[in-house]
């Protein structure tokens, strides 16, 4: 059964936002609560989770972001080790299914209630895109547990190693395809499979994955991914993979003149 977490509903999360977009860490520490008196739950579907469990929750995110240099302004592979290390924490720990992490409003309470010290600590440019989760790809903390919950393997020795195959932007190319391709786990695992073991050849990797994914894009029109055996999805995956390369590596053969 999942775990219920309070939500803030829009009005409340914009005031919020509103008050604590220009306020430093120190201030933003002074905010920090388990509860808001205008949060809410989903009126069914599983336990509501424990005050204790959200203090816990917030004490390994801190943890992490303390390794991350926290409260000083991170690095950029700081921010990375902290987005990896709490994708994983977030998706291992919080007992939420993906009808509930889909809840938005969720989001938005871990950020600006449970962690608003952190939220603004990771995004320096405190754009709303990042608090009020309009979309989960860019919520700070939205798009983790769902980066986390498309690569799991539960049956690897390291369930969450392909989260360090793709960094964020490589990443959102897959997942703002969601509908036709990142929402399988067992489909982005197998690109993420693939894509680690190509050998790019010195292509330009950035436009080589969005070619791949417009292949897959073009298969999946007529092919249902999901009925597919593993081994099976991962040849269709190698396939396209291999021809987009191939077409790259074309375009850069010298072309001799005719005649």
């Amino acid at each position: 059964m999942s775990v219920l977490y309070p939500r803030l509903l829009p009005r409340q999360a914009h005031a919020l936002y509103e008050q604590y977009k220009t306020l430093p860490i120190a201030e933003l520490e002074q905010q920090v609560s388990v509860r808001h008196e205008s949060a809410v739950y989903a009126a069914t579907g599983g336990d509501r989770v424990r005050d204790k469990d959200l203090d816990q929750l917030r004490r390994a995110v801190v943890a992490a972001a303390r390794e991350a240099g926290f409260p000083n302004e991170p690095t950029a592979g700081a921010r990375t080790d902290f987005d990896r290390a709490v994708a994983e924490l977030l998706h291992r720990t919080t007992g939420l299914a993906p009808a509930e992490a889909a809840a938005r409003d969720i989001w938005v309470f871990l950020a600006l209630v449970l962690l608003p010290d952190v939220s603004f600590w990771r995004f320096e440019k405190r754009t709303d895109e990042r608090f009020l989760a309009k979309d989960l790809t860019r919520h700070v903390f939205g798009r983790l547990w769902w980066r986390a919950h498309l690569v799991h393997d539960p049956e690897s020795a390291d369930p969450y190693a392909a989260l360090r195959i793709l960094g964020e932007g490589a990443f959102d190319q897959i997942y703002a395809r969601r509908r036709a391709l990142g929402g399988s786990p067992q489909l982005v695992r197998g690109i993420l499979q693939v894509w680690n073991e190509l050998d790019t050849g010195g292509v330009n990797e950035t436009d080589l994955l969005k070619d791949f994914l417009k292949r897959l894009l073009r298969l999946g029109a007529f092919m249902s991914f999901e009925t597919l055996e593993d081994e099976q999805l991962k040849g269709e995956v190698r396939r396209a993979a291999h021809d987009s390369l191939h077409a790259f590596l074309a375009e850069r053969q010298p072309r001799h003149a005719l005649g």
